[in-house]
């Protein structure tokens, strides 16, 4: 089952058009559609799951739920009837959730955050709206080009398009073109706001705020 890349630092194609989404401070879950079996393959980033994976175990049963009728139908759809599978990609967490740790004791939910396509890749950003777009996915923050004010917008936590105040940042998506197709590029922009509270949290020495000092402003 395909696992959710990286995503990079801010910076590697300013001037892109781009959509930006809210970033929602939980973990990945990954779960793989098929026409015979529906969702039947889960997993975090690096491990496979089932229902009675700790805490994570939740997720399996939350996107069934929650997700699987509604996806059924674009899956199934003229465009997309030939392809054999999709993995879609949710972020879960919880009312107690932070920098990617979760309670057991939460009430927790899943969101769609991007659908991969068998040998066709993720869905591009425009097309995720239109066909994702009724479903329980991030706000959209701000659509327009990446620049360098946008990145100190969202460090400094300034309302943009819809006045979303945002807890972690945003994820930039937008589509590079090359000779033979088009590739979804992303990129992460965090706020000033969640830094500061990991450094409170972890100290500047954890593994974990060296990990995320590259989004620093």
């Amino acid at each position: 089952m395909k696992h959710y890349d990286t995503i990079p630092k801010f910076g590697e194609h300013i001037g892109l058009p781009i959509i930006a989404f809210d970033k929602l401070d939980g973990s990945n879950i990954r779960a793989e559609w098929t026409k015979k079996r529906g969702f039947d393959k889960f997993g975090t980033k690096k491990c496979i799951i089932d229902v009675d994976t700790p805490i994570f175990g939740k997720a399996c049963t939350l996107i069934k739920e929650k997700y699987e009728d509604e996806l059924a139908k674009v899956f199934t759809n003229k465009d997309n009837r030939d392809i054999l599978n999709f993995v879609c990609f949710f972020e879960f967490l919880g009312l107690k959730s932070e920098f990617g740790q979760h309670s057991e004791d939460d009430e927790h939910t899943v969101t769609l955050i991007d659908v991969n396509r068998y040998k066709k890749g993720i869905v591009p950003p425009k097309q995720f709206l239109k066909e994702y777009g009724h479903l329980n996915i991030p706000k959209v923050i701000y659509e327009g080009n990446l620049n360098h004010k946008l990145r100190e917008d969202i460090w400094n936590n300034v309302p943009l398009q819809n006045n979303t105040e945002l807890i972690e940042g945003v994820v930039c998506k937008g589509l590079v073109h090359t000779k033979k197709n088009e590739l979804v590029y992303m990129c992460k922009l965090k706020t000033k706001q969640w830094i500061d509270r990991l450094r409170n949290k972890v100290g500047e020495d954890s593994i974990l705020f060296n990990d995320e000092k590259q989004y620093i402003v």
